[in-house]
């Protein structure tokens, strides 16, 4: 009887060991995606700014070169 009982609380904490170690991995897994996605996010938003300003910078080089052509 006690090597039953010995048994069965050793397979009731392996499962409840395994449901967690399953949980917590499925949710460091969301986190990271997460991460991935705020990254990606911010990247394409960088990448817009960056290209406003290349556009900003074409358009002044553009301004002085008719102020150059002008004279």
């Amino acid at each position: 009887m006690k090597t039953l009982k010995l048994t069965l609380s050793i397979l009731l904490i392996s499962s409840i060991f395994t449901a967690c170690v399953s949980k917590i991995q499925t949710q460091v897994e969301d986190s990271n995606k997460d991460d991935v996605s705020s990254l990606l996010k911010s990247l394409i938003q960088k990448e817009q700014e960056i290209n406003k300003l290349n556009q900003t910078l074409e358009d002044c080089k553009n301004k002085k070169n008719l102020i150059e052509d002008s004279k």
